[in-house]
């Protein structure tokens, strides 16, 4: 396994095969992309006394396996709040883009009735498995055998994750975005937040299943600890576009929510 999912090489970022996706060797998964602008936001906001509230992803185009480039420009920046929009590069041309939202924290007492539900998760039980292990438990022979990000994040299956639109389960990135940097607990939750789509696959017929064109991150707090709980929840309308939602938990608790929006799509080749 790489030590990262990307490397530095002076101003250029290169990825290892720990980024890629399911699909083709040539490209990466949407979380590598995100995680890396995610990661190069966090460095431009740092110092600033400001959390990340919420963080968008457009997945513009298929990002290449080839170095890519960070630009990040500040939109707003203010005593209570900044906006932040960072585009990700190949070969000059943008292939994702990503607004952060970054608001004051201040201490509040908050009263039983305005404070988010004390739900959580079962805890985590049995070995670590890797999201393609868990999504083809139940077939002969794997359908996807390519090495990325699917088979380099760490899963233990709570339930569903069987193409019906909903799964929950815990997921840990083991390994740094950037090789030698060091990875918040928020980066990697960017960073797995793509798998929103893949815990809640919706196979609405066979061959038929969905991908999604962005990410939406919303989070009340830091996660606590490297675990990131999901619980995915997907459907879809009888015009091909669906929507993703995912609650986000820590072992303390709820931690925010991941929204994406979907289109009908062939999977496994169908």
């Amino acid at each position: 396994m790489a030590e990262a999912l990307f490397l530095r090489d002076g101003e250029a970022y290169v990825p290892t095969e720990n980024a890629s996706g399911p699909w083709s060797p040539d490209y990466l998964h949407g979380g590598p992309p995100t995680g890396l602008l995610a990661w190069a936001l966090e460095q431009t906001a740092a110092g600033s006394g400001l959390r990340l509230a919420r963080l968008t992803t457009d997945l513009l185009r298929p990002v290449p396996s080839k170095p890519l480039s960070v630009r990040v420009d500040t939109v707003r920046s203010g005593r209570r709040l900044r906006v932040l929009q960072a585009d990700l590069l190949a070969d000059d041309v943008v292939v994702s883009r990503a607004t952060a939202l970054y608001l004051e924290q201040a201490p509040l007492d908050v009263p039983g009735h305005a404070r988010f539900p004390d739900d959580t998760l079962p805890a985590r039980e049995g070995p670590a498995q890797t999201l393609i292990q868990v999504a083809e438990r139940d077939r002969d022979e794997p359908q996807l055998t390519l090495t990325g990000l699917h088979t380099t994040a760490e899963v233990h299956l709570i339930d569903g994750v069987q193409g019906r639109g909903e799964g929950r389960v815990w997921m840990r990135l083991p390994i740094p975005v950037v090789a030698g940097e060091p990875c918040s607990t928020t980066v990697q939750a960017a960073t797995l937040a793509d798998f929103g789509n893949g815990i809640g696959q919706l196979h609405v017929a066979d061959n038929v299943g969905s991908i999604n064109a962005d990410i939406s991150l919303y989070l009340t707090r830091p996660p606590c600890g490297e675990w990131i709980g999901f619980d995915a929840r997907a459907r879809m309308g009888d015009n091909g576009n669906g929507l993703v939602e995912t609650r986000l938990f820590d072992d303390k608790g709820m931690i925010g929510r991941v929204t994406q929006a979907t289109l009908a799509m062939p999977v496994y080749g169908g």
